[in-house]
């Protein structure tokens, strides 16, 4: 897990294919550390899998900062179980960083009826 900073945005890059109940910890006590950041950014270019403990922080983040984090790149499987879980209400969802960094082109819940045709 790489954490940079770029002004007051904080982007965190995954490296592994599942975020554990150690990395949660690791990123929480990083990040805890910088009250200076005013948006969150975790890139999930290589999960695959989430662990219920990633769901506990970023609900505790967003209460803590009132602000919600935003993921991008991420996989179609780990965006479903995001929208099952209903994490829209905690997260926004960017197409990939450059959308993120300069907060266009939002991906606001995705409308599933075209999995119903096919």
């Amino acid at each position: 897990m790489k954490i940079r900073d770029i002004g007051n945005i904080c982007i965190v890059d995954i490296c592994k294919d599942t975020i554990s109940q150690t990395d949660v910890r690791k990123m929480e006590k990083i990040l805890l550390q910088k009250p200076q950041i005013r948006r969150l950014g975790i890139n999930m270019r290589n999960v695959s899998v989430v662990d219920t403990s990633f769901y506990d922080f970023i609900r505790s983040w967003y209460e803590k900062r009132k602000n919600k984090t935003a993921f991008f790149n991420t996989e179609i499987p780990v965006f479903l179980q995001f929208y099952v879980s209903k994490m829209d209400s905690f997260v926004n969802i960017y197409l990939d960083k450059n959308d993120f960094c300069s907060d266009k082109r939002l991906i606001v819940k995705r409308n599933l009826k075209l999995l119903k045709s096919a």
